[in-house]
């Protein structure tokens, strides 16, 4: 036994210093605390992305975001030569806004600021009057982010293309996971992008987390600043819609399923005013608007929007072309437009002043929401997501909510063409054979759904 004794005299010595030791640990624990100066609502997002990333705290958050927005406004104000008014608010105060609108509406929304850098890309979230949330995700490259959100650009708006969610994925796994947590512990159902350079026309709907779309999981708008966009939620259910548009046009390409699209959106579900053809012109537009309040407008129209400068974008009407430096001329706040829609818009993805102009629709005309396509989809994609989008409109009365339920049903196959006719959830449309571009579309594919975005105001 003796040869076990110098071990257990060294444990002997041993003990009482790793008592020592624990005692002043504990005792040490406070004034450690004390000196890291952690601030009080410092709350760490969980990350669950695979990409390599950095925790940012609230004071680098709240810096950040409040730099965006001025910064963002500054350029927007710059692209159509502009003086916005701005609420300028700080990211406390947006913070509160948020939750109060929460409280209004019963939607749980949260901001996505993202901002590509050259050695990653900064994400902050805000849910509400909750510490602000942020990352910065490393090794995403500004040249590769872009690069790879142009492909699934292109991948979607090809109603052939099947190789579109692998690099939804990937664009979800740098943008959206890093904060998915945050967004689950918070029972987000509205999110509101507002993001920088060559992401504001990013079909942010079809991102794909392996199993779904983001827009079967949220509600999605987009918007060019928070203190740029006019809030509140509008009571639509008392509204009327004054929807326009031409079948053809001097110096554009017809639109065969105008007609159909209109009569599919008033007099049901929505009352109004409904004008075709030679009545498509911007005198009778003025007019109408001046005899009564249409706090909806559905113009089913051409709609451009190119680089260089807001006058290069337009709006096609049968005889002319409304300009986007000339739009705000119309007076859409006098009588208050809530929702300006744009059926078949085309935008120059990834071009930096052409988003600028989409992104920037409402803000430019002054109504509060505007939504529109990122690009041209066939007329009767078209049709079927605004028929549905309309009907939901009138049961769900926010419009972010209205356009991801009718997403949802196209997704699904709930909306779908056979023999001639086109289902939906209020029954079937016979549809002509000359808006059948395909045989047999495949109207679950992005590209009849993803492109529609909300701009402003998700309520």
């Amino acid at each position: 036994m003796s040869r076990f004794c110098p071990r257990f005299r060294l444990w002997g010595r041993l003990v009482p210093g790793v008592i020592l030791g624990l005692l002043l640990f504990i005792g040490l624990a406070p004034w450690v605390q004390a000196q890291i100066k952690l601030p009080l609502n410092f709350s760490p997002p969980i990350l669950v992305s695979s990409q390599p990333s950095n925790a940012l705290n609230v004071q680098q958050v709240n810096e950040l975001t409040t730099d965006l927005e001025g910064k963002w406004a500054g350029i927007y104000e710059n692209y159509f030569q502009e003086d916005f008014s701005s609420l300028g608010l700080t990211t406390e105060e947006i913070g509160k806004k948020l939750a109060s609108l929460q409280q209004q509406t019963g939607q749980k929304a949260a901001i996505f600021w993202i901002n590509p850098e050259a050695d990653g890309v900064s994400i902050c979230l805000l849910t509400g009057d909750r510490p602000t949330v942020g990352v910065k995700v490393l090794d995403t490259a500004e040249q590769n982010l872009m690069a790879t959100a142009e492909m699934f650009a292109l991948q979607v708006s090809d109603p052939r293309n099947q190789n579109y969610r692998a690099t939804g994925k990937k664009l979800y796994d740098w943008l959206i996971a890093p904060v998915a947590n945050e967004l689950k512990a918070n029972a987000i159902d509205t999110l509101i992008f507002c993001v920088g350079p060559k992401l504001r026309s990013l079909p942010f709907a079809a991102l794909y987390d392996g199993e779904k779309f983001l827009a079967e999981q949220y509600a999605i708008t987009r918007i060019p600043g928070f203190n740029l966009t006019e809030w509140g939620p509008t009571d639509l259910s008392q509204a009327r819609i004054l929807a326009m548009g031409s079948s053809e046009f001097t110096d554009a390409e017809p639109l065969p399923g105008v007609a159909l699209e209109i009569a599919n959106i008033t007099p049901q579900p929505w009352p109004g005013v409904a004008m075709l053809n030679q009545q498509f012109t911007i005198q009778n537009l003025q007019a109408a608007r001046q005899q009564q309040p249409f706090p909806l407008v559905h113009l089913a129209t051409h709609a451009e929007f190119n680089a260089g400068s807001p006058a290069d974008s337009y709006i096609q009407f049968v005889n002319s072309r409304l300009n986007l430096k000339e739009i705000r001329n119309l007076q859409w706040q006098n009588p208050p437009v809530d929702l300006l829609v744009l059926s078949a818009c085309t935008t120059a993805l990834g071009n930096t002043q052409a988003e600028l102009g989409f992104v920037g629709l409402a803000l430019q005309s002054g109504v509060k929401s505007a939504l529109g396509s990122l690009w041209r989809v066939s007329d009767l994609g078209t049709m079927a997501l605004m028929s549905e989008f309309y009907w939901q409109l009138k049961a769900k009365s926010f419009k972010a909510q209205a356009l991801q339920q009718a997403q949802i049903r196209m997704i699904n196959g709930e909306i779908n063409l056979d023999a001639g006719e086109l289902h939906t959830s209020r029954g079937a449309i016979a549809v002509e054979d000359e808006l059948l571009t395909l045989r047999n579309p495949e109207l679950s594919h992005p590209y009849y759904w993803a492109s529609f975005s909300l701009i402003g105001n998700p309520f």
